[in-house]
């Protein structure tokens, strides 16, 4: 099974198991991490840099509510969190390991947490309890930006400090400790259930892109196989007889405009309805399979085209050669399938399969048509055949035809 297949096939296991947990398989897991890495981290860059200027800004409560906290808030907030958050972006930045990048949100969320409770601590003053509100801000703040396990996390640790902040600082009204404990449970439970259901609607955006995106290829796959059977010979995997005439057409309307030569060099398998009754159909097949690779390898260029025009009759058609250089190219084709030595015992002459070649060059004239091109190399052909077989017979610009001997040894 492809790679492609395999992650068709978990995104469909995926969907029909759910997201009640919002994970998925490994593999899938660090492909849609991966996806979305590049937009999540500059979106976490800038909502960091916004968080370091925000908490920052904070130090106004501390002027106003703890004035007696300023400097070491002011050192706490300058000094220790904007350094260590930019840092921390530095490394993301760096790094670029999504399932990290989840981590260090919440972890910098924690931090800030943390020195706001070092800093409340600080206070002396009575209304350093009312500021347990500032907390909240904080978890709002992370969470929109997290993913929902990591904000879980993020939400049980500020739950402790909250704890533990309501338990240590003076409450002179004797409810603020447990109203802000509260205010934070109730925001830190709507949040993460938000948090959730964004998350959720995300990963399931994600799997159905993906689902589409599969079913897209699959159907991009389809097209391409269908339209390669068409143009293809299902037997010898060179393009068949239509494929051949569209693509004659074409080049000769190329060649007419640019004016540069073409050429056509016409190919039959000599005794080749002797060779199937003697070896029988299934040797034929293998016969024709094993001719048509050998006319694939004799023309390599870019711009070529073997065809098989229908039983054991082939085609090679060239664009912008000159007629020596097809010739040559005919002439290997000959020498190539003797030299495969493919038994015959059906033909009357030579022992091994053998071809007879026709070959015809010109450059198209306004008013020409790609049929004579064809006349002419069918004619060259029905020379090398009655001729004897197993030859090259070219016609070139004066309309005479010559052939070589049999087995390709001189001209005559």
């Amino acid at each position: 099974m492809s790679v492609e297949a395999e992650h068709a096939e978990r995104v469909e296991q995926t969907l029909a198991q759910g997201l009640p947990a919002l994970s998925f398989p490994a593999a899938l897991e660090t492909h849609f991490l991966a996806q979305a890495e590049g937009s999540r981290r500059r979106a976490i860059t800038e909502a960091g840099l916004a968080a370091v200027m925000l908490f920052a800004g904070m130090v106004v409560a501390d002027a106003l509510l703890t004035p007696d906290t300023v400097k070491f808030a002011l050192a706490v907030r300058l000094l220790v969190f904007g350094p260590v958050v930019l840092v921390g972006l530095a490394v993301l930045n760096a790094l670029r390991i999504p399932w990290l990048t989840e981590w260090l949100i919440v972890l910098a969320g924690m931090f800030a947490v943390t020195l706001t409770a070092l800093i409340l601590l600080q206070a002396e003053g009575r209304w350093a309890v009312a500021r347990l509100v500032e907390i909240n801000i904080i978890v709002v703040y992370t969470c929109t930006l997290a993913r929902f396990w990591p904000a879980l996390a993020l939400g049980a640790f500020t739950m402790a400090v909250q704890l533990g902040l309501a338990t240590t600082l003076p409450d002179f009204t004797g409810v603020l400790a447990i109203n802000t404990t509260l205010l934070l449970g109730a925001v830190t439970v709507f949040t993460l259930y938000g948090n959730y259901t964004l998350e959720r609607d995300e990963r399931m955006a994600y799997l159905l892109a993906q689902r589409e995106q599969a079913l897209q290829d699959a159907l991009h796959t389809s097209h391409q196989q269908l339209a390669r059977m068409a143009r293809t010979d299902a037997l010898t995997e060179v393009a068949n007889r239509r494929h051949a005439e569209d693509f004659l057409a074409q080049t000769w309307a190329h060649a007419q405009q640019r004016q540069v030569p073409m050429a056509l060099v016409m190919i039959d398998i000599d005794h080749f309805k002797r060779y199937n009754d003697h070896h029988g159909h299934l040797s034929g097949d293998r016969c024709l399979q094993a001719v048509a690779r050998a006319l694939s390898a004799c023309s390599r260029r870019a711009g070529d085209l073997v065809a098989r025009l229908g039983g054991e009759e082939f085609v090679l058609i060239m664009n912008d050669v000159d007629h020596a250089s097809a010739l040559s190219v005919a002439q290997r084709i000959q020498a190539s399938v003797q030299a495969l030595g493919v038994p015959h015992g059906g033909s009357p002459s030579v022992p091994v399969v053998t071809v007879s070649v026709g070959v015809a060059s010109m450059r198209p004239r306004p008013g020409d048509e790609a049929l004579l091109l064809m006349k002419r190399a069918d004619d060259a052909l029905y020379a090398a055949k009655a001729q004897g077989r197993n030859r090259v017979c070219d016609m070139g610009s004066d309309g005479v035809i010559r052939c070589t001997p049999a087995g390709g040894e001189g001209r005559a």
